[in-house]
């Protein structure tokens, strides 16, 4: 029978472990994600790009909520290799992956496409608390297309383009007139909420 795991989790976004978790001949009786607080959109952008290449097939829709994606932030958020996470049990393993996707899951404070910050983010010497996303109702069909271009020429193979992260920053960077390094700069937290913020259906009616 398996033994039950207790886990602590606090704004450290340190995970103890009960029972600690053995690899390549060292125990590990906590995992440090604290490191998911200096990761940045385009963090996500390469984790999402990594597990296509890797034929994660479900990476390709909804990434954020597969296993292989959280693998991919943890390894960022601690410097560990992949393999680390790969060969965790599963007991272990579904706490890091609970831990990667609730940090993503913050509150979508987006009124009137203006898309209001977790924190103050400073970029080129200015301080923005919101992002303006209005303008995405003005754009085009060569605007859907120079975004399209843009995840070939990064090496993006998608069907469907409105689940891509680097999509989401080029399309906003398009709308807010501010360039694409504004968007993937932002926290990794913010990656959910700009993601819907530009495919928002009221877009489309």
């Amino acid at each position: 029978m398996a033994e039950k795991m207790n886990i602590t989790e606090n704004t450290t976004h340190v995970i103890r472990l009960k029972t600690p978790y053995l690899f390549e001949g060292t125990e590990y009786s906590e995992i440090d994600l604290t490191g998911l607080e200096k990761l940045t959109i385009q963090d996500a952008i390469n984790a999402q790009q990594q597990i296509i290449g890797e034929r994660e097939l479900a990476g390709s829709l909804l990434c954020e909520t597969t296993t292989a994606f959280a693998r991919a932030i943890a390894t960022r958020a601690t410097g560990l290799p992949i393999e680390f996470f790969k060969l965790m049990p599963r007991r272990v393993s579904r706490l890091v992956v609970g831990h990667v996707q609730a940090f993503f899951n913050v509150e979508n404070r987006t009124e009137n496409h203006v898309m209001v910050l977790e924190k103050p983010y400073s970029f080129e010497g200015k301080e923005h608390t919101e992002i303006d996303l209005n303008g995405i109702a003005d754009l085009n069909s060569m605007n859907e297309s120079a975004a399209e271009n843009r995840l070939a020429r990064a090496g993006f193979v998608i069907t469907e383009t409105s689940f891509n992260f680097l999509y989401s920053c080029t399309l906003a960077g398009m709308a807010a007139g501010l360039p694409e390094e504004f968007f993937t700069g932002l926290p990794l937290c913010e990656t959910l909420k700009l993601k819907n913020a530009v495919n928002d259906p009221d877009f489309f009616e």
